[in-house]
């Protein structure tokens, strides 16, 4: 897993920004666009409501960005949620 700063958007909306995710990367999936093979693990504050089904961008600060979706609750961890999520494209650099 890799550990990066990213901002997570709802169409051009900012959600939320300066957060810490862990990305983990499926090197079984090949890249197909049925199964990109990534997850962005994401810890957010508790009060922070989003609905499974929901699709999303992520942008890093490294410059990457792709689309995810909320496949699940979260796991709730004391004052944080902690939401996995899924990645329904490609995470690619800009400009690639």
């Amino acid at each position: 897993m890799e550990e990066v700063e990213a901002t997570l958007f709802d169409g051009e909306t900012v959600v939320v920004t300066g957060i810490a995710v862990l990305l983990d990367f499926d090197d079984a999936a090949g890249g197909s666009p049925d199964s990109p093979g990534w997850h962005a693990h994401a810890r957010l504050p508790l009060g922070m409501v989003l609905e499974p089904g929901e699709e999303m961008r992520i942008e890093t600060t490294d410059g990457r960005s792709g689309p995810v979706a909320i496949l699940g609750p979260p796991t709730i961890e004391g004052d944080v949620a902690l939401h996995v999520l899924t990645g329904i494209g490609p995470l690619v650099r800009s400009g690639a």
